[in-house]
């Protein structure tokens, strides 16, 4: 499916042009068919919007909370890998889950990354950023981030898509949204420019 607007608004204008030639249909088919050919636009834009949006914020998810498997590694290796992780994770969310609050929770996870890092204990330090993460605790994220620039990117990339995805519940993405779909709509006799 063709995700571009312009493209599907170049695809309805043609189809448009294509019905207005038509010499045996009455102006009032005409209308019929053209209102259908606007109608399934508007909806393939629609669909194409919310997919890509959809796409962009699982693929960005995935980057943030992967467990990292070098390259090379079998899949009994892999498994291990996994498995360690859930371990790790396991420790983190029960040493959490029993605060007295957000502000708890935070300190523990400061301390926790803290001894992940003095040890080297990539997959702790990682499973405390995971948890920072469902929490909400900031300060953990930026100090598990700061020594790591491609999962620095990788969460810059998810926080901006998830604001995307809000965001197009916002005024500006509204009207944006509305333009395309005036484009498409069956009201405009011609497509762009009247």
């Amino acid at each position: 499916m063709e995700t571009d607007p312009v493209e599907i608004l170049n695809r309805r204008n043609a189809e448009v042009a294509q019905i207005r030639g038509f010499a045996d249909l009455t102006e009032e088919a005409k209308e019929r068919r053209i209102a259908e050919v606007s109608e399934r636009a508007q909806a393939e834009y629609a669909e194409a919007r919310e997919a890509a949006e959809r796409e962009r914020a699982e693929r960005t998810e995935r980057a943030v909370f992967r467990v990292p498997i070098p390259a090379g590694t079998t899949d009994a290796e892999a498994a291990q890998i996994h498995a360690a992780f859930r371990a790790a994770w396991g420790d983190v969310y029960s040493s959490t889950a029993t605060t007295d609050g957000p502000e708890q929770a935070g300190e523990e996870l400061e301390r926790i990354l803290q001894q992940a890092e003095r040890t080297g204990d990539k997959l702790l330090a990682r499973a405390a950023y995971h948890r920072a993460i469902d929490l909400g605790v900031q300060g953990v994220v930026d100090a598990y981030l700061s020594s790591r620039p491609s999962e620095n990117r990788a969460w810059e990339s998810y926080t901006a898509a998830y604001r995307e995805v809000s965001e197009a519940r916002g005024i500006g993405h509204i009207l944006e949204r509305g333009f395309a779909e005036r484009a498409l709509s069956s009201d405009q006799t011609s497509g762009i420019g009247g």
